[in-house]
């Protein structure tokens, strides 16, 4: 709709508006005009879009409303978000079958499936991990009802198995690439890489190799850190700010150096959903790990556990109210 026309459509309302609020006969000619643009200007104000209204030689830019970042969705500042941690999403080779830990590592694509499928039947809003820390450190609401889905290490099954399922669903989710693993077998590629960043899909930083941070002096930690974030930065020409500890090892040490190096936040494993109180401890973050024996039972509960305690602090509220 037009200016033009949205001018016509509005009239009436103006009109009513302005007939209510001051009696027109008291008024001079020109004070009426401007009195009748004044309203006119916040009723189109309200239409959505930028908005100019003219007045002899003076124009006043009316301008468009913030929007949402996400606008379906009914937020609160009292956020519980359940940050899932995953890492390959692949089929089983025999030689795999028989390892523990890959089997642990690995979620099928028929389960991986059924759990995206089962957070967007339950109205998710997926979240990407630059989106929640930014809203913990600026004090931002978020959807009461959010999940965010993260893929460590950069397997090529990202690509190849979970970036399909992810779009297909309308879902998105973070990498935390082990910048080392780039070209190698069985690993992400830059062109894959750049092919899921341009489509909504986020990468953020799992260091260079993937070794355990608590063990290094403090040249290789530094290197670790600071080489990881420089390359995926020149690399997808975007800000990297948030880093997960590989293994999940930190001490004191670590995480002053990964503030040192930059990041903004940094994960660890465990810990339920991110919650609000976690901004005084932004390099200590939660996440809930799935693993390649979580069913279908399991995962609704690890990723209605953020649902949960937002309506347990609704009871205490409504209880504490009626005392």
């Amino acid at each position: 709709m037009n200016l033009f026309n949205e001018f016509e459509f509005q009239l009436p309302k103006v009109q009513s508006i302005a007939e209510t609020l001051l009696p027109f006969p008291v008024l001079s000619l020109g004070m009426r005009a401007n009195f009748f643009l004044g309203i006119l200007a916040l009723v189109l104000a309200g239409c959505g879009g930028p908005r100019t209204i003219v007045h002899q030689n003076d124009a006043v830019l009316i301008p468009e409303k913030p929007k949402s970042p996400f606008p379906l969705a009914k937020l609160t500042h009292e956020f519980a978000v359940p940050v899932l941690m995953y890492h390959r999403v692949s089929e089983l080779t025999p030689k795999e079958e028989r390892s523990p830990l890959i089997r642990d590592l690995t979620v099928s694509p028929a389960d991986f499936e059924l759990q995206i499928r089962f957070l967007k039947e339950q109205g998710f809003t997926f979240l990407l991990v630059r989106e929640v820390e930014q809203a913990l450190r600026e004090g931002k609401p978020l959807p009461e009802k959010a999940v965010a889905i993260t893929l460590d290490d950069g397997y090529r099954d990202n690509f190849t198995e979970a970036f399909p399922i992810l779009k297909k669903h309308g879902a998105r989710a973070t990498v935390f690439m082990v910048t080392n693993n780039f070209g190698r077998p069985d690993r992400l590629a830059w062109n894959e890489a750049k092919q899921m960043f341009a489509a909504d899909m986020d990468f953020q930083s799992h260091t260079v190799s993937h070794p355990d941070l608590t063990t290094l002096g403090a040249q290789n930690l530094q290197r670790e850190l600071v080489d990881s974030k420089r390359i995926l930065e020149n690399g997808l020409k975007s800000p990297i700010t948030s880093l997960a500890y590989p293994g999940g090892a930190f001490n004191p040490d670590v995480v002053i150096a990964v503030e040192q190096a930059g990041y903004l936040s940094a994960w660890k494993k465990g810990g339920g959903a991110l919650q609000p109180k976690h901004a005084s401890d932004p390099y200590l973050l939660p996440r809930v790990r799935i693993h390649g024996k979580t069913d279908l039972d399991k995962f609704k509960r690890r990723v209605l556990s953020g649902t949960y305690i937002i309506a347990d602090r609704e009871r205490e509220r409504l209880v504490a109210s009626l005392k």
